[in-house]
């Protein structure tokens, strides 16, 4: 598998939307963290931001990209600030 996704990264389309799904999946891990060493529960997060428990579910589960306003939200309900960066690639 390795290999293969070596190869495929050559291609810039490829490269460009494994690097996407790498990053969602990254933030669906980062907000399950933060909202289990909180002590919440998805349906309590859900409330606090003004939406659904499956929309947590979904944000967890890396399967859709969060919009800013959404995020924002999570971070206070949290205790966080909501930190937005342009950083160098880096290699997969």
């Amino acid at each position: 598998w390795d290999d293969f996704v070596q190869d495929q990264m050559q291609d810039p389309e490829f490269a460009l939307a494994y690097q996407i799904e790498f990053d969602k999946l990254q933030l669906a891990r980062k907000l399950k963290n933060l909202r289990e060493i909180s002590h919440i529960s998805q349906t309590d997060l859900a409330y606090m931001v003004g939406t659904k428990q499956p929309a947590i579910a979904r944000l967890e589960s890396g399967k859709v990209t969060p919009k800013l306003d959404l995020l924002e939200k999570i971070a206070f309900a949290l205790g966080r600030t909501l930190d937005i960066r342009f950083t160098k690639k880096s290699t997969i």
